[in-house]
């Protein structure tokens, strides 16, 4: 029965312990999942889990669709499309010089130069909010499909591309509000100029360190792809370890993280754009200079000039693609540049893809978060395609490529399919188990009882009841259960802890010593139903109801003999 008892305990407990942890939207500390189409489930298992490969990436500017104005207008002023149309209104302003010093009358230089912004804030939308930020209180992006594999052991961990506010405005627990914090170090910076890393940073997970031995200082250097796959390989580039998390039992203890920035500038990470639309635009403006030149409508002098202006203009208001404050660009033009590329050479926006996006709604006062439920149908209608203002040099089929989901809910259809069906096998085969245990206890028992008859006569002699014999072998069968269920529950959580290792490296889950099966109503339990309702919300642990269950089996295995007892002849009992 103890080892009935032990195995009961250890799937209740694991079972219950892994999937409230998988269940837990607390636990994401996101409620929306936004991805390339395809399975929900294979999209949360590979970007909240790290579990499985991702399933495509999608554009960037999904993501800008979740972000306010001042960050979009950061981002976009970093676009090849922008840039395009810089070009073609710094043309243009050439030739209205030299129109406004010749005789035909023009606007003046400022007047075109402000209409061409405002045609470019329409057009791209750089004073606007993107069309859910109104929706959404956090939008982190992230990017998968490397891995880094230690040399010394071969074990092989996920790699995952995001920026520094994965770590200052992601929380852990929602409801708690519990951020990340450090073991060692810091967070990374998009772009670190004080310690000349660059672009090159990266923060590791606390079971990355402690199998890994790796720590602050040391460089890693990823691996392309799945290491087991043929067309796999090592990137030259070198990243600075910054930081190391403390443990947070998720499986981002398991991860290494690089700054994005770093991600999209290695071998394999850019994005490939449809040429004949990269010229579109800017061959307009090139084909203007040449016309102009051709005609002599400016000389050479002038367009010197106007070329100086342009790199001054260039020099006093440099792209910040990534989003950093101005006072660190300030520090790039002036303090210590760093090694390697530098703002100017991050990637641009039409080039850059993001494997998922995880979006934490706001919670209204009645804590419900209603927007996370009505958010993915919205985003799944196509709303994107047609207010998110796409370049032309994103083709069309990528403005369909986005579906969003809600991880809890995948999670949990995941396990009412699969993961609760083989519980339910498990607990029949470990309750079987504690029912031939308990008929053993009964054949004990009453095979015992020829040995006792004497006993029971004395004891009945002595002035004894029928009830007092009775009982005690009531109490005999029940304190034997009882034991049985000590010695089942000490040695269930032993066999956890002993696996725990093995558990938190599969899903990234701990799991303690003393971690009980999580409490649910007993409304949900068989025949839960017909108790009132005071009683039927009342929580409590599975495990917990082993103590009444077990008494309950062993009264009534031990009525039996406790019967036979109860009627001991005590003068024929005597005389044996």
């Amino acid at each position: 029965m103890a080892l009935g008892v032990m195995t009961v305990v250890a799937v209740l407990s694991v079972h219950g312990v892994v999937s409230q942890s998988f269940k837990n939207s607390s636990n994401f500390g996101y409620s929306v999942l936004v991805g390339a189409r395809g399975g929900g489930t294979q999209l949360t298992m590979s970007s909240i889990f790290y579990l499985t490969p991702p399933v495509e990436n999608i554009p960037y500017e999904y993501y800008l669709a979740f972000c306010d104005a001042e960050t979009r207008s950061r981002e976009l002023e970093h676009s090849i499309a922008y840039q395009a149309e810089q070009l073609e209104e710094e043309t243009l302003l050439l030739l209205d010089d030299f129109s406004a010093n010749g005789s035909t009358s023009s606007l003046p230089a400022a007047l075109t130069t402000a209409c061409f912004a405002r045609q470019q804030q329409a057009w791209m939308g750089l004073d606007e909010d993107g069309m859910f930020r109104n929706w959404t209180h956090t939008a982190i992006p992230i990017n998968l499909g490397d891995y880094w594999v230690d040399e010394e052991t071969g074990s092989q961990f996920r790699v995952v591309g995001t920026k520094p506010t994965f770590f200052t405005e992601q929380v852990l627990d929602i409801e708690t509000e519990r951020a990340f914090t450090f073991a060692e170090g810091r967070a990374f910076s998009e772009y670190d100029v004080e310690e000349g890393h660059g672009f090159y940073e990266a923060v590791i997970g606390s079971q990355v360190a402690r199998q890994s031995g790796l720590k602050i200082g040391d460089t890693i250097q990823p691996t392309h792809g799945d290491p087991q796959s043929p067309g796999s390989h090592i990137h030259e580039q070198d990243f600075f370890i910054v930081g190391i998390l403390d443990t947070t039992g998720t499986p981002n203890d398991r991860v290494l993280f690089l700054n994005m920035e770093g991600f999209f500038l290695m071998d394999g990470h850019t994005k490939s754009i449809e040429d004949d639309s990269q010229r579109g635009i800017a061959k307009r403006a090139k084909e203007a200079k040449e016309q102009a030149q051709d005609e002599g409508e400016f000389d050479e002098s002038e367009s010197e000039e106007g070329e100086s202006e342009e790199g001054e203009a260039e020099k006093e208001t440099p792209a910040d693609p990534a989003g950093g404050e101005q006072d660190e660009h300030d520090d790039h033009d002036h303090g210590e540049r760093p090694h390697g590329p530098t703002w100017e050479d991050a990637l641009s926006i039409e080039q850059r893809e993001v494997t998922s996006i995880l979006i934490r709604t706001p919670v209204g006062d009645d804590d419900i978060d209603t927007v996370g439920m009505f958010l993915p149908a919205q985003i799944n209608q196509g709303d994107l395609n047609t207010t998110l203002g796409w370049s032309p040099f994103r083709p069309e089929r990528s403005q369909t490529a986005a579906q969003a989901v809600n991880p809890v809910e995948e999670v949990t259809g995941l396990f009412s399919v699969f993961v609760d069906p083989i519980q339910s096998v498990l607990l029949g085969l470990t309750l079987l188990i504690c029912f031939v245990s308990a008929i053993s206890i009964l054949v004990g028992i009453y095979n015992s009882m020829s040995q006792r008859r004497h006993e029971i006569a004395v004891m009945r002699a002595l002035g004894a009841s029928r009830t007092k014999v009775m009982m005690i072998m009531l109490c005999e069968s029940v304190l034997l259960a009882l034991t049985a269920c000590v010695i089942g529950w000490v040695a269930g959580h032993a066999l956890n802890w002993g696996l725990s290792p093995i558990i938190e490296s599969r899903t990234g889950v701990q799991l303690g010593f003393f971690d009980l099966a999580p409490s649910i109503p007993l409304a949900f339990l068989p025949g839960g139903s017909s108790l009132p309702g005071w009683l039927s919300a009342f929580k409590v642990s599975p495990e917990l109801l082993l103590i009444p269950g077990l008494i309950l089996l062993a009264i009534l295995v031990g009525i039996y003999p406790a019967i036979s007892a109860y009627r001991t002849d005590v003068s024929k009992s005597l005389g044996k």
